[in-house]
């Protein structure tokens, strides 16, 4: 009776060895894998990956999709790459006409870089995508006229703003370049003398140039100098208008609200309490 007891016990543990083995195996597995990927990659090591070089050198060649499938290997084995969510980001909104996506990966970079000197610049992007994308829909017959013009001249505000923060950054690489390679060399200016039947020039230095100071405007004591007037701007606040978004179509950057909220402070209890129909002065 003994022996017959022991011998099921054996059977059922073999049983069981037999069933659960495979599953075991698995876990483990997935354990480990999961233990690699979470070992954090530098960025300088993220950008030697071979699926990263690829979308580099794909995106230079102008084959944008075949570009943005390699970013997306990139980030499939390092998925906390920052520099390959944002050039994606820009891929996705810029080339590929794909806002979804392009928000996505804005959010992702800045989830990873808080504290990027970027991120103002990133989250205009993430404004520019949602415009795109809500002009992509299908307008309602029960869609406020007033909020979808509000969302036009922010999108154009937006689209204005990058391109002058494209051009300014433009600019300074272009003076860094200038200034790394500049070489001083004096000026000299070629004096022709004349001589016989030609001419002989001697180079010599450069003449100085006649300087003509403008004479400083004459003014009658007690006289009052006309000055420009400031020109102000009238303003009724729509449905969704923000200080910010005010700002923006203004000025050109969200940062200048408090220009608008310290003209109109009497009659603002604070920045974030528009009324709609309220009259505001653009300064």
């Amino acid at each position: 009776m003994e022996t017959t007891l022991t011998s099921q016990r054996v059977h059922v543990k073999a049983l069981i060895t037999r069933r659960f083995l495979p599953f075991a195996c698995v876990a483990v597995l997935a354990f480990a894998m999961a233990c690699e990927r979470s070992t954090p990659v530098s960025d300088a090591t993220a950008e030697q990956e071979v699926n990263y070089l690829r979308a580099q050198k794909f995106s230079e060649q102008q084959d944008f999709q075949a570009a943005a499938e390699f970013y997306k290997k990139t980030l499939s084995v390092n998925p906390d790459f920052a520099k390959a969510h944002l050039e994606l980001g820009l891929l996705s909104d810029e080339k590929l006409g794909d806002p979804i996506t392009a928000i996505y990966h804005y959010r992702r970079y800045l989830e990873l870089r808080p504290d990027s000197e970027k991120r103002q610049l990133v989250e205009d992007f993430i404004e520019r995508a949602k415009l795109s994308l809500a002009a992509k829909l299908p307008q309602s017959s029960v869609a406020d006229p007033g909020e979808l013009v509000r969302l036009q001249n922010d999108k154009a505000a937006l689209l204005q703003e990058n391109a002058m923060l494209r051009s300014r950054v433009a600019e300074l690489e272009k003076a860094t370049t200038l200034a790394a390679t500049a070489v001083a060399e004096p000026p000299t200016a070629a004096v022709a003398l004349a001589a016989g039947p030609g001419n002989v020039v001697i180079p010599g230095p450069a003449p100085a140039p006649n300087i003509v100071m403008a004479a400083a405007p004459v003014t009658t004591l007690g006289e009052p100098v006309s000055a420009e007037p400031a020109r102000v701007h009238s303003y009724l606040v729509q449905k969704g208008d923000t200080l910010q978004s005010l700002a923006l179509r203004y000025y050109g950057t969200r940062s200048a609200w408090e220009k608008i909220y310290q003209a109109n402070r009497n009659g603002l209890p604070s920045k974030d309490q528009l009324k709609v129909g309220q009259q505001l002065v653009i300064p």
